[in-house]
């Protein structure tokens, strides 16, 4: 892995060099526009003036955003621009909305123009209760390679909502939930673009997925619903087949959920990887660490302390074999349910085996009623100093322990190297933004950062 990141770096600065002598297509200057004031109208404005590659830059203040953003009324698909605030220390946006649903910065991206947002503190410390599920930013439409990083999240039960055929790097954040708004607190929902990615090739290893990278979340012991110490606080909670990768990170009081099909009438998530992260507790709240119950998932190198997990394993579960959710779609695997595969005819231990989008199971490349075996990962990972092992959740439902088999949907053993190698770290949009925007800032906007592989 230090090899490939060494190689991949001198390639970045390669591009650097190419870009320098002028074998890219030529580039427009970029320029700073500054808002005149930190209110929804005032950014509203530097940011409908800026053209590609500009720097629209937010005075530093605390202003309150009363139940509108700068993009209400008209809702402008993002340019490939920076939004730039002083800091989160500095430039502040306090959100105080009345209903549930407002999203305060909306941001609808174009593939082919990059966009980012960072030195900007949000914070949902006046939300009413009865809001508490309006996100403070939203990221939706189709760019490839947005960037959200040292900004900050406070106080919102849901802080950050993804949603849709993009992907990108959320890297250097802060995600502080010391209260709740009368639900739990679940900072990131991301929601990706749904079934039609089950026809597609695992991406595990590449650029082609969401990054949380180098970011910091802690979520107060009491700040689950009504206060309650209910432990139901997950940091991300990806669904609808979004693809996601979850690196060195430190998480604090929170949980990682990756969900199965039915929630929101949504998909699962189809895969995840997890590694390099700190969780911990403050040891008030009995939580789960990760549980995985859609797709595939290669989980590593994560150190856990605390004594108060339950269970104290990275869990695998198929819900679907023991109940279905409120609203589901899907209906229940039983041998009869015809998304599933049912090679274990109902009536037998295990019936629906292999069921639609189950761990272990994560594409169908190929269509029908079978989905593709893709077996779960997970080595090197300790808790207070011991080994932490991949298992079934601990419900004991013997249809779910037919269906998730350790040896066939999941391993304790590092994969093959042809299965899986992660990507290189740092994430490239880190260490490459300026020379990605000098890129679509040209005539053609052509968008030159982002590599399809972890292979140069």
């Amino acid at each position: 892995m230090k090899t490939r990141s060494t190689r991949s770096r001198l390639l970045l600065a390669l591009f650097f060099l190419i870009a320098a002598d002028g074998l890219l297509p030529p580039t427009v200057r970029a320029e700073t526009r500054r808002a005149e004031a930190l209110t929804p109208e005032a950014v509203g404005k530097a940011i409908d003036a800026a053209k590609e590659g500009d720097i629209v830059q937010l005075p530093a203040g605390t202003a309150v955003w009363s139940k509108k953003g700068w993009h209400t009324g008209h809702s402008p698909k993002v340019k490939a621009i920076t939004i730039q605030g002083a800091g989160v220390d500095q430039t502040i946006i306090t959100v105080d909305k009345s209903r549930s649903g407002n999203t305060c910065f909306e941001l609808e991206g174009v593939e082919g123009k990059p966009f980012r947002v960072t030195g900007i503190a949000f914070d949902g410390s006046l939300y009413p209760r009865d809001g508490s599920w309006g996100p403070l930013m939203s990221v939706c439409g189709t760019c490839k390679n947005f960037r959200v990083d040292h900004c900050k999240f406070k106080n919102s039960d849901c802080m950050l909502n993804i949603q849709g055929d993009t992907y990108g790097l959320v890297d250097h954040c802060c995600f502080d939930g010391q209260i709740s708004h009368g639900g739990n607190v679940q900072p990131i929902n991301f929601s990706g673009p749904g079934g039609a990615n089950y026809r597609k090739p695992l991406s595990l290893g590449t650029d082609q997925a969401t990054y949380f990278e180098d970011n910091e979340v802690y979520i107060a012991p009491t700040a689950g619903a009504n206060g309650k110490r209910s432990g139901n606080n997950p940091w991300i909670a990806p669904n609808n087949c979004a693809r996601i990768v979850v690196r060195h990170n430190k998480i604090v009081n929170t949980e990682l959920e990756i969900y199965g099909p039915g929630r929101n009438r949504q998909y699962g998530c189809q895969q995840c990887e997890i590694y390099d992260n700190q969780f911990s507790l403050d040891d008030h709240t009995p939580q789960i660490i990760i549980e995985i119950a859609a797709g595939v998932g290669m989980v590593f190198n994560n150190t856990v302390t605390g004594t108060s997990y339950s269970p104290r394993v990275i869990g695998l579960k198929n819900h679907r074999t023991f109940y279905v959710m409120r609203g589901s779609p899907f209906g229940k695997a039983d041998g009869t349910n015809p998304i599933d595969g049912n090679e274990i005819p109902a009536g037998q231990v295990g019936a629906g085996y292999p069921c639609m989008g189950q761990p272990g199971r994560a594409t169908n490349i190929n269509g029908g009623r079978i989905f593709d075996s893709t077996p779960c990962y997970a080595w090197n990972n300790t808790l207070n100093g011991e080994k932490l092992l991949m298992a079934v959740s601990l419900n004991n439902d013997p249809n779910q322990m037919a269906q998730i088999k350790e040896g066939r949907e999941f391993f304790n053993e590092k994969p093959p190297e042809q299965y899986y190698k992660p990507y290189i770290y740092p994430h490239p949009l880190q260490d490459g933004w300026d020379v990605l925007m000098k890129s679509a800032a040209g005539p053609s906007g052509a968008d030159s950062g982002s590599r399809s592989d972890n292979r140069p």
